[in-house]
């Protein structure tokens, strides 16, 4: 926008060696406007498209979006859309597609239970250009071979066996990052990212945060900030840093899956102890080991999805601050297993297992402040959805903002109330923060198990008090409080363990 505005307020004096330009370019943009409104035309003549306006050329209405993020509104997009055309279904056009938005549960168990028959999983090609060189084939593509390999390794009765190194690494950061600030002032959102990174170096790569990676948290929040900005690479944008950041965490990865790949080769019989030896020393089902580059994109895609669970703990953290009372059902189940335990016991499935409110606690959190804002799917032939037609080619996407603030699913939804989640819980496919169907995400087990150990050893040490009453949430591109949550930490009178 900066860039029409300075063309419009700069200088009109002319000269007659500019005038085979002037033309040329005002020939180009003819073409350009005249090819886009016979497109348009030809679109609009597709039977029942679904309401909904396309914005302007090329940008659609990819800055309404952004802005609204930006300003801590996501929601509204979607929500004024919902009122204006349909409750069920509209299209518009984001970061150079046609997409149409589905709304509701009944629209995400559609999309859900259709992916790979009328719909298949697709990101936009921003995305493709911070992770690739070469962007002819998209990376849901280059990474489908793999995903039965990653999901082997996330099950939750291989991650079960990882509670106990999950316990030992945030038992060493809360000593590290938050005793010793007892009283003190900590920013909650800056050091859960600590911990996740830190327990992330261990389980996926088994080395050590502060050896190879400490510099990481601020390339993942530049890559972060990029996935959702417009895509223009130019010296000073965001997205220009984003493509850099990038290309540094890759080449960081690339050092140690080659270092690692070393060592495993000098062993007699290598053992998986790790998601990278695993990776390293596992076929895909039809034989294939994965090259270090396949492997370094799959790290750090994780790393990167590692970013919506320090959104979760983040959040968590927040409200259980606000709300005392829930706190102290939640301190008053984390009890119970602390004095079940040993001295220097380790948390086991079935402690964890046993943290059901505390589950419910961040459930609620993740309605209220869902860290995956939005999905994308793409038509992989033409259907109907709600009577209207979409059309081969297109974008299908589904948010959680479509129902988790809805009073049809949530009553009074503004309001944090962890007990929605008990007895039958909520109405299907209205609660959607790890999505659904064949692609719901692989990690969900190992965000549960991350987020509820470090609540346990979080909340058997400390109370805590918000230090701005009032903080304002933005998105960067997931909710965040603008200050990052500061607290001050209150230690319990005693704690044994």
């Amino acid at each position: 926008m900066l860039y029409y505005y300075s063309i419009i307020n700069m200088d009109l004096s002319f000269s007659p060696s500019l005038l085979p330009g002037l033309l040329l370019c005002t020939s180009v943009t003819l073409i350009f406007l005249f090819c886009f409104f016979t497109l348009r035309k030809r679109k609009s003549s597709i039977p029942n498209l679904p309401p909904g306006k396309v914005g302007w050329p090329i940008m659609g209405e990819t800055l309404q979006f952004l802005l609204l993020g930006r300003k801590g509104h996501p929601e509204r997009f979607i929500c004024e859309r919902k009122k204006k055309y349909s409750s069920d279904i509209f299209r518009t056009s984001l970061f150079g597609d046609n997409m149409v938005f589905f709304c509701g549960p009944a629209a995400n168990k559609f999309l859900f239970s259709n992916e790979n028959k009328l719909v298949a999983a697709w990101l936009p090609n921003s995305f493709n250009r911070l992770f690739f060189s070469d962007t002819s084939t998209s990376i849901v593509e280059k990474m489908k071979p793999y995903r039965d390999l990653l999901l082997g390794f996330l099950k939750l009765d291989v991650m079960k066996n990882y509670i106990p190194i999950m316990d030992r690494v945030a038992k060493k950061h809360i000593e590290k990052e938050w005793e010793q600030k007892a009283g003190g002032e900590v920013v909650v959102h800056e050091v859960v990212k600590k911990y996740l990174l830190q327990l992330a170096c261990q389980l996926l790569m088994g080395i050590d945060y502060h050896e190879h990676l400490v510099g990481c948290p601020v390339r993942l929040a530049g890559v972060m900030a990029g996935i959702m900005s417009v895509p223009i690479d130019f010296p000073g944008t965001i997205f220009n840093k984003a493509i850099k950041d990038a290309t540094f965490l890759r080449k960081e990865t690339l050092a140690i899956i080659s270092e690692r790949k070393t060592m495993l080769e000098k062993e007699d019989n290598p053992t998986v102890r790790d998601l990278l030896s695993y990776f390293l020393l596992t076929p895909d089902a039809n034989g294939k080991f994965m090259s270090e580059e396949d492997i370094s994109y799959k790290i750090l895609g994780l790393l990167i999805a590692g970013e919506t669970a320090s959104t979760a703990l983040t959040f968590t953290v927040k409200y259980l601050a606000e709300h005392p009372h829930f706190y102290q059902e939640v301190y008053k189940e984390v009890m119970e297993i602390v004095e079940s335990k040993g001295t220097g016991e380790l948390l086991n499935w079935d402690d964890v297992n046993k943290m059901r409110y505390t589950w419910n606690v961040v459930c609620e959190a993740m309605r209220l402040a869902p860290p995956a804002q939005i999905g994308f799917k793409e038509a992989l032939t033409e259907f109907t959805f709600a009577g209207f037609t979409i059309p081969k080619g297109w974008k299908a996407c589904w948010s959680a903002h479509s129902t988790h603030k809805d009073p049809d699913y949530f009553p009074n939804p503004e309001i944090f109330d962890p007990t929605r989640f008990e007895g039958k819980g909520v109405v299907p496919y209205a609660y959607v923060p790890f999505g659904g169907g064949p692609r719901i995400c692989p990690g969900k087990d190992y965000a549960r198990l991350e987020i509820l150990v470090f609540i346990y050893n979080l909340v058997k040490k400390f109370r805590w008090n918000k230090l701005i009453p009032n903080e304002q949430i933005v998105f960067r591109p997931n909710p965040c409080p603008q200050n990052g949550l500061p607290i001050r930490l209150q230690p319990h009178e005693s704690t044994s363990i």
